[in-house]
């Protein structure tokens, strides 16, 4: 058997980045053929250098238009490690759960602003949509989330949390992800 390593570096808010992050890891770690990929999953504000690892995921949430901030450090502190291994990129954000022009293409222009921002280029990239969760949510980020949602059209029940992303989406991605990894040109480092 063949052993690859991955990590999964992620930022969350109310944690549904983290389910996400989460479920990308349960699927990488499902054995491909005779390809077993052990899986470190790892906030960003702790998330270890990328060296050493096969494929390097990394994820975050969209609030008020910016990427998490811990997210865009760790990116940028490893920028020039990333550019040297196969990576891959999920974003999640309301702004995906709409599917029209316009939300594919401002969710698409977040991701350009990252890329841009931190000099991060994934070979994978996912575009999830997140949750509203309002039993998380203090009284004032209830009230504009349900004032937002009311716009868009969106679930305006603050008594509960109402999930748009698309699992089986997210579960796509990492199978993309572990392609990746299986095709890496080496066994990755101990370390």
């Amino acid at each position: 058997m063949v052993d690859r390593r991955a990590l999964v570096v992620y930022a969350t808010s109310e944690g549904h980045t983290a389910l996400v992050a989460e479920r990308i890891a349960d699927v990488l770690r499902r054995p491909i053929d005779d390809v077993h990929i052990d899986v470190d999953v790892r906030p960003a504000e702790h998330g270890p250098p990328p060296e050493g690892y096969d494929v390097v995921v990394a994820g975050g949430p969209i609030h008020a238009t910016h990427h998490a901030r811990h997210l865009v450090r760790w990116l940028e502190q490893y920028a020039a490690e990333l550019a040297r291994v196969p990576t891959a990129l999920f974003q999640v954000s309301l702004t995906s759960a709409r599917d029209d022009e316009a939300h594919d293409r401002a969710a698409r222009e977040l991701l350009s602003r990252l890329e841009e921002d931190t000099g991060f280029d994934p070979d994978v990239v996912g575009l999830f949509a997140g949750a509203l969760l309002y039993t998380r949510y203090g009284w004032f980020k209830r009230h504009l989330m349900a004032a937002i949602a009311r716009r868009e059209g969106g679930d305006t029940d603050t008594s509960r949390d109402h999930d748009y992303t698309d699992w089986d989406a997210v579960e796509a991605f990492a199978t993309d992800v572990a392609a990746l990894a299986i095709a890496a040109d080496r066994p990755a480092a101990s370390g």
